[in-house]
């Protein structure tokens, strides 16, 4: 019978679950020492075995024996192994990442140099920069969209809708996007001299680029609190303790929590998270280990939430594991204080727990599920919201934008097809299909978006033509957002009171 067991709010530094879908990564070569890299491989394998059910000495030295073989095999006599460099350290390599993969765990992977930094990275959540997100709107303006929480550009003054005009002296309608991302993101602590134009008077501003936590936005709005958290790294709990400091001072009561999107990242950022909201001594989660032991987390620390009438939480497929164990707790504990509104989450309820070696690489394996402070089950299942409102299908859709030559006429079938019609749809034009098949009324549709963006109007999806469209289906997004994010506008709704929940 599985034990029950309380713990004291304290989480190992290694434990996230981060991830919301598996990836497959290409490995590659790397600086390794091949005798301790096989000894690791042999002796660990086995280990495994021996600890899973029980092995035995003729099995372990037929398993050696063929081991050696193979490796001795591809190492030795593999025809294509001639024009493999380091072949060795190759082989070994995807040795272990193969005994890492699994049909059944997407989240567990060993990572290469390069994964593990990406990763690492990933999870840090920081930047160097002003702390702002721009986007080019249809007259060629850049147009800033959001800032982060306690960024220069926050310190600075710089707003919502304030247009850029030049930057340390160059006009930034002669910049592209890259160039103008690489003046804002000068070395620390060099100024930077930007000039904005709001409410039609240019304003004069210096800012001082430095590292910037890129997981929390907020705005105090008309009668409510506004935070959108994007990801659970490591200074997200600061960041979110400022902007609810914020709120709280404006005397604001209700609050908007959007979650979409957001994949999750450490399980203790969202502990900490959390007592902002809750009372002392509130089970957060509950954990489980492979022998089906229950862990109960809980917030211990002497701390005094934030008060709110009404929060509102925003999530969609996307949003995942951490971001899952928040929603819930909230849920739990707050009862008819929280809304959900959106679409079902992701459902990831795996711990995983990263183990570094001495080359730089690691290995993430999943180290136990995790369930809400009720002890339901999220892993597979998600949370359904309290409200269910979808938002226009070109959302949810990815235009890929391919570096080979595509062509595709009418009455052909092809994956870019589907998105191609979804955002000529999204966009006003007249598409009558969402699906692979592109169609000639599809096609005739195209002709007329070609034709008012100055391309070649034949009709043919074409790797300009994919481009031209992805990029006015944002341009489109960011200059009407306030009417097509029919989520936050469900949401305005219930902080309103137009809304009965």
């Amino acid at each position: 019978m599985s034990q029950k067991r309380t713990v004291i709010y304290k989480l190992e530094r290694h434990k996230w679950p981060d991830e919301i879908a598996a990836e497959k990564r290409e490995r590659r070569k790397k600086l390794a020492v091949i005798g301790s890299c096989l000894l690791f491989f042999i002796a660990g394998f086995f280990l495994s075995r021996a600890t899973a059910g029980g092995v035995s000495g003729g099995e372990k030295s037929a398993e050696m024996e063929k081991f050696d073989t193979v490796y001795s095999l591809m190492n030795e006599k593999w025809y294509f192994g001639k024009d493999i460099e380091d072949l060795s350290t190759v082989l070994m390599e995807n040795a272990i990442a193969a005994m890492a993969a699994s049909s059944i765990d997407p989240h567990t992977s060993y990572m290469s140099l390069e994964d593990a930094a990406s990763f690492s990275s990933s999870l840090e959540g920081t930047f160097i920069g002003v702390g702002l997100q721009f986007y080019e709107n249809s007259k060629g303006e850049y147009v800033v969209l959001d800032i982060f929480e306690n960024s220069p550009a926050q310190q600075a003054g710089i707003e919502r809708g304030d247009v850029l005009v030049s930057i340390d002296g160059h006009a930034c309608d002669e910049l592209s996007q890259d160039e103008i991302k690489s003046l804002l993101g000068k070395e620390q602590d060099q100024e930077v001299e930007l000039s904005v134009k709001r409410n039609g008077k240019t304003l004069s501003l210096q800012v001082v680029p430095s590292v910037v936590d890129n997981s929390v936005i907020a705005y105090v709005e008309d009668g409510y609190g506004y935070i959108r958290l994007s990801s659970f790294a490591e200074n997200s709990a600061a960041d979110m303790e400022s902007a609810l400091k914020r709120i709280s001072a404006a005397s604001e009561s209700k609050l908007i929590l959007d979650l979409r999107d957001n994949g999750g990242g450490y399980l203790r950022a969202a502990m900490d998270i959390a007592k902002y909201f809750l009372p002392k001594g509130s089970v957060v989660f509950q954990s489980e280990d492979r022998n089906g032991n229950r862990s109960e987390y809980r917030l211990e620390d002497d701390y005094t939430p934030f008060s709110f009438d009404r929060i509102v939480i925003l999530m969609n497929g996307n949003t995942a594991s951490a971001s899952e164990a928040l929603i819930s707790a909230l849920n739990d504990h707050l009862g008819d204080q929280v809304v959900l509104v959106g679409t079902t989450t992701y459902g990831k309820g795996t711990m995983q727990t990263s183990i570094p070696f001495s080359d730089g690489t690691s290995i993430k394996y999943t180290s136990g599920q995790w369930f809400s402070s009720k002890g339901e089950k999220i892993n597979g299942v998600g949370i359904d919201p309290d409200i269910e409102v979808q938002l226009d299908e070109a959302r949810t859709t990815t235009m890929l934008i391919y570096k080979n030559d595509i062509e595709v006429k009418e009455d052909e079938v092809a994956d870019i097809a589907k998105p191609v019609q979804i955002y000529l749809r999204f966009l006003g034009y007249d598409a009558d299909r969402s699906d692979a098949y592109f169609s000639a009324r599809s096609a005739q549709a195209l002709r007329a978006f070609q034709k008012d963006h100055g391309l070649t109007a034949d009709g043919v999806i074409d790797n300009e033509t994919a481009q031209a469209l992805a990029d006015a289906a944002g341009i489109y997004w960011n200059e009407h957002r306030n009417e097509l994010d029919t989520q936050l506008n469900k949401a305005m709704e219930i902080i309103y009171g137009r809304e009965a929940v």
